[in-house]
């Protein structure tokens, strides 16, 4: 189902460099754009972003021993981080590698075919910060496996995972229970990111095609989003959680 550290100002304080402990909390498919990249032709990308909330960052005293500390923002709340993803497991892309060094193993073939994405909710990492670009601003360069794994925990931020497909049918006479609660989350984003969901092909299709008021559907199976969830796998190690 993406990463840049959070952007100053608003809610939010800024992550300065450094390795942190982390456990992701929410998911969202922004849907597909079409992105371009050193001067190429503009290309249609699925993408995703993924958002951690950091508990701790890696101190090292002045005789070079290191320890985990405590951090939170100055009101108290987790620091939040974030970052975009191409929703590829392509083993060249940037979200295959770090989903890679995140489990601290290579996925298996049958991994690959088909791969739930919300199964890192909750999840432990270690991220590593960098500076990006100016004026101070800084994004997730790596995740890590844990010392000890990864685990499961509970997150103070409640856990999202948002599906742009359930999402759109409230456009297309589908409207039920599941595309009420991704309309519930998109109402949680900031700004900025519900522009970036509002104008992928998949919102806009869904508005430009929807002939008739949404309707409640009949009672059915549980639908899976026709995206992301695409990116499940059968693993059961209980050393890896994903």
């Amino acid at each position: 189902m993406i990463m840049v550290a959070s952007q100053g100002g608003g809610d939010y304080e800024n992550l300065p460099v450094g390795r942190y402990r982390a456990a992701c909390y929410r998911i969202i498919d922004m849907g597909t754009h079409k992105r371009s990249y050193q001067d190429q032709d503009p290309k249609e990308k699925r993408e995703v972003r993924l958002y951690w909330e950091v508990s701790h960052q890696l101190q090292v005293d002045d005789a070079g021993a290191e320890e985990w500390g405590a951090i939170q923002m100055t009101d108290g709340r987790p620091f939040s981080t974030s970052k975009k993803y191409t929703a590829s497991l392509h083993e060249n892309a940037t979200l295959h590698k770090h989903l890679k060094s995140w489990r601290g193993r290579s996925f298996t073939e049958d991994e690959l075919k088909s791969f739930d994405l919300a199964k890192v909710l909750g999840v432990t990492c270690d991220i590593e910060i960098v500076e990006y670009g100016t004026e101070g601003k800084t994004a997730v360069d790596s995740i890590y496996k844990p010392d000890g794994g990864a685990k499961v925990i509970e997150t103070v931020n409640e856990t999202q995972d948002f599906d742009v497909e359930v999402y759109c049918q409230e456009w297309t006479g589908q409207s039920s229970a599941e595309s009420k609660k991704m309309c519930d989350i998109f109402e949680t984003l900031p700004p900025w990111l519900k522009e970036e969901i509002s104008t992928s092909k998949e919102v806009t299709n869904a508005q430009q095609n929807a002939s008739t008021p949404a309707q409640p559907a009949a009672p059915t199976a549980p639908q899976q989003g026709g995206g992301l969830a695409d990116l499940s796998s059968d693993d059961k190690d209980e050393d890896i959680p994903f």
